[in-house]
């Protein structure tokens, strides 16, 4: 039959092994604060990447068919030169007809 435990029952432990104890209790936790913060950490860094990532997205969906600022220059270039080669070929109409009177006069 089990003894009953009483008010006066003692209970004797060695302090190498309470030591022990206490030990692992308090590496325990401190094992445990270290991988709750690291992965706290994780998920912060994920999410404000995530968020980031989003953004880029976003910005590539609306920019996707924009036109690039250096096209803006080029396209002013060509525009110019087009002009230029327009009033190239009216002289070289004009001087065209005047070499044609002049055939025709001599």
């Amino acid at each position: 039959m089990p003894s009953k435990i009483e008010e006066a029952t003692g209970v004797s432990f060695s302090l190498s092994f309470l030591i022990q104890v206490i030990g692992a209790i308090v590496i325990a936790v401190w094992g445990y604060s270290q991988l709750d913060g690291r992965l706290s950490y994780v998920e912060n860094a994920t999410a404000s990447l995530a968020e980031s990532v989003e953004v880029i997205e976003t910005d590539m969906h609306e920019n996707q068919d924009a036109p690039i600022s250096s096209d803006y220059t080029q396209n002013a270039r060509l525009e110019a030169l087009e002009q230029q080669i327009i009033i190239y070929l009216d002289r070289i109409e004009i001087l065209e007809q005047r070499l044609y009177d002049l055939a025709q006069n001599e």
